[in-house]
C-alpha cells in the first residue's frame, strides 16, 4: 500500500492558513512555520494571507513574516502561495516581498469596495506580476466575478495564471475550460466543492480543513478524484467542517478555536472580526469530540 503522506495527489491542494498571534498580539511565526511544515509533509501547499489569514488586518512587515514562516516550514517540498490585497501600489510592494521570501504563486484578493473595470483589473494584474515576476491567480467572488470581459483582458497579461472561482458553478467552469483550455488554471474551494470543480476541469483544490487534518483533506480528494468510494466518515467530516465555518461570528473565530484546542494557538482574531462566542465554542467542542481522531492521523 502507498504511504498516504508520499502518494501523489490527483490535483494539488492549497491549504489556506490562519494567521497565528501571540497573547501580546504579534504574529507568531513559529506556529505558522510548524503548520506549514505539517501541510507540506502531506503534499499540501501552504497559503498565507487569504481571508482566512486576515490579510486585511496585517501590516506589511507582519505579512512578510507570514510569508517567510510558510516558506521556512515548506522547506522546498511544495510551492508556497500568498494572498495579495490592497491597492495596486501596495499590492505590488507585497508581491515583491513575496518573491523575495520564496513564494511561488500569488492569489490576488478581491478589492472590496473598489470595483475596477475589466481594463483596470487587467492592469492591476499586469503591474503586480510584472514587478514581482510571480504568476497570479485572480479571486472571482460573488461581488467581483471574473466575467468573460475580464477573462478576455486577463488572458492578454503574461503573468495571469488562473482563477480561484467562487462566483460561478462547475457547469460554467466546464464551459470556460472548453473555451480557454490550458490558458486558465481553475481553482475550486473546499474538499466537496473543489472536487466538483476538478471534475469540470479545475486543476487545484483549496482547503481550510487541511489546518485541522491534512490527512483527511488529502484522502478525500484522492478518493473523490480517483473514482473511488469516499470513506463515509471522511465525507461526514468535510460536511461538518463546512457547516462549522458558517458560525455567526464568521469562520475566523471558530477556526482559531479549533487551532487552540489542537495546537495551543492563542484564539485572538483582529478587529473588526471577533473570537468565537459560547455557542460557537460548543459547536467546536462537538466537532472535535466526533472527529479529533482524524486530526491525529496527520501527525508525522
Amino acid at each position: 500500500m502507498n504511504d498516504p503522506i508520499t502518494e501523489p495527489l490527483p490535483r494539488p491542494i492549497v491549504g489556506f492558513l490562519p494567521t497565528a498571534f501571540t497573547p501580546e498580539g504579534a504574529v507568531d511565526s513559529g506556529k505558522m512555520k510548524d503548520l506549514a511544515d505539517l501541510l507540506a509533509r502531506h503534499g499540501i501547499r501552504p497559503a498565507v494571507l487569504g481571508g482566512m489569514g486576515e490579510f486585511y488586518a496585517l501590516r506589511r512587515d507582519e505579512a512578510r513574516l507570514c510569508m517567510e514562516a510558510a516558506v521556512a516550514g515548506a522547506v522546498g517540498r511544495v510551492p508556497v502561495v500568498a494572498g495579495i490585497g490592497s491597492s495596486t501600489r501596495e499590492a505590488t510592494e507585497l508581491a515583491t516581498d513575496a518573491r523575495d521570501a520564496g513564494v511561488s504563486v500569488l492569489v490576488l484578493n478581491p478589492h472590496y469596495f473598489a470595483v475596477p473595470t475589466p481594463d483596470g483589473a487587467a492592469e492591476h494584474v499586469r503591474r503586480i506580476t510584472g514587478e514581482s515576476g510571480l504568476p497570479a491567480i485572480v479571486y472571482s467572488s460573488k461581488t467581483q466575478p471574473a466575467t468573460e470581459d475580464h477573462l478576455e483582458r486577463l488572458t492578454a497579461v503574461t503573468g495571469f495564471h488562473g482563477v480561484k472561482e467562487t462566483a460561478f458553478g462547475p457547469d460554467e467552469v466546464r464551459r470556460r475550460v472548453a473555451r480557454w483550455g490550458d490558458r486558465i488554471e481553475w481553482w475550486g474551494v473546499g474538499e466537496i466543492g473543489g472536487t466538483e470543480y476538478a471534475r469540470a476541469g479545475g486543476k487545484v483544490v483549496t482547503s481550510s480543513l487541511a489546518n485541522f487534518s491534512p490527512a483527511t483533506s488529502a484522502a478525500y480528494v484522492r478518493a473523490a478524484l480517483n473514482g473511488e468510494s469516499v470513506d463515509p466518515e471522511l465525507a461526514e467530516c468535510c460536511a461538518a467542517w463546512d457547516a462549522l465555518l458558517r458560525a455567526p461570528e464568521g469562520y475566523l473565530g471558530v477556526l482559531k478555536a479549533v487551532m487552540r484546542e489542537l495546537y495551543g494557538w492563542h484564539p485572538a482574531v483582529r478587529l473588526p472580526m471577533t473570537e468565537a462566542g459560547a455557542a460557537s465554542r460548543e459547536s467546536v467542542a462537538r466537532f472535535l469530540e466526533r472527529f479529533r481522531h482524524l486530526s491525529a492521523r496527520s501527525a508525522p
